[in-house]
């Protein structure tokens, strides 16, 4: 794909610090036994729409049997029959898509079955739009359409400056007949029906990471490295990750990177969105890969990043939450906690610092 110029919004932020923190959307429907396409019939036009109202542009998309993805200007959309992920960045107004979300969902004859808000705190706060200000005003909004929310806040932000926000909903309205499998309900009506590619449903991991090491960000500023966005891919490693996945990347002038990967062979996905000016670098890696924690390429990462302090939100439908490393070399923990909202969905969050000897040497 062709690379572009940088969005409107980090065009304005770029001597201020841009907003590299997502604000997350994770959406699951109930199933429609006669409509084995569900979302994936909606137009790539029609998804944009819905995203005007959070102030984004579809820049590139891709698809195969299991999903549609869509590498936005601020980040990412993953269209699954009846699950969808968007991540939104910078000053969007994510949660004013929820209404045209929902239209959609009534033409494909479903609803909402769970509903997952989740981000970060803010690196400027002040400079986000309602109902993003904060977290009342977040959940404020999310009332207005749920009846049934659940808010959280995970982690010290006394200790160490980092905590996650989650508002969690699960719909009253159940199918007629719940399979005594929760997942089964999406496993059977992936596209040629094959139950075995359950990426739906399966965990997903998010890695946030920030005090990014100078060097390993310097692939992303063009002047620096004046090569394509599939050649960045490449270089830095992560087309070494899952060699399977067909990767659809852009590089951002003068800086910044986003890459969308999905599979063909099992449905998965990987997601990276760097932000790599020195005072608000961020980078975000997140999958629903099954085999990715057990691999130790939550190490590979690292070594592609060299980030000085992460986080890890690991989150579960209807199967078990990924084990993860009880320590990194070289860091220290901070921060575990897990949340389980009722007997279906598990949600856990893992902060992490450097120690004073960096691992990576960063400058």
């Amino acid at each position: 794909m062709l690379d572009t110029a940088i969005p409107p919004d980090l065009n304005q932020s770029l001597s201020e610090g841009f907003e590299g923190p997502e604000k997350r959307l994770e959406v699951y429907f109930h199933v429609n036994t006669n409509d084995k396409l569900g979302l994936c019939s909606i137009t790539k036009d029609q998804w944009q729409v819905m995203l005007d109202n959070a102030k984004c542009t579809i820049i590139s998309s891709t698809c195969n049997e299991f999903l549609n993805s869509y590498v936005l200007s601020e980040s990412s959309l993953f269209v699954y029959p009846y699950k969808i992920l968007v991540k939104t960045c910078g000053t969007t107004t994510l949660l004013y898509c929820l209404e045209k979300l929902i239209e959609y969902a009534t033409k494909c004859n479903t609803s909402i079955n769970y509903m997952i808000f989740s981000r970060k705190n803010y690196n400027f706060p002040d400079k986000q739009i309602f109902p993003h200000k904060n977290f009342d005003s977040e959940i404020q909004y999310l009332d207005g359409i749920f009846a049934n929310g659940n808010p959280l806040t995970l982690g010290p932000d006394s200790t160490c400056g980092d905590y996650q926000l989650v508002y969690f909903v699960k719909n009253k309205q159940t199918p007629s007949k719940k399979p005594s499998d929760p997942s089964a309900e999406y496993k059977s009506f992936l596209p040629n029906s094959r139950p075995e590619n359950g990426m739906m449903d399966n965990p997903t991991v998010e890695i946030m990471m920030s005090q990014l090491d100078r060097e390993a960000m310097s692939h992303f500023y063009k002047s620096e490295n004046p090569v394509d966005s599939k050649t960045v891919t490449r270089e830095i490693g992560l087309s070494d990750i899952f060699p399977d996945m067909l990767t659809d990347e852009i590089m951002f002038d003068p800086c910044g990177y986003s890459v969308n990967a999905i599979s063909n062979t099992n449905g998965s996905y990987f997601t990276v969105h760097v932000t790599p000016e020195a005072h608000c670098s961020f980078v975000s890696f997140e999958t629903n890969h099954p085999n990715f924690v057990e691999n130790g390429l939550i190490d590979k990462v690292f070594k592609i990043f060299r980030p000085g302090r992460f986080s890890i939100v690991r989150s579960s439908f209807g199967t078990k939450l990924p084990v993860l490393p009880l320590q990194f070399e070289g860091f220290e923990t901070l921060f575990e906690s897990s949340k389980k909202f009722d007997d279906e969905f598990s949600y856990a969050l893992n902060l992490y610092q450097s120690q004073r000897l960096n691992r990576f040497n960063a400058g």
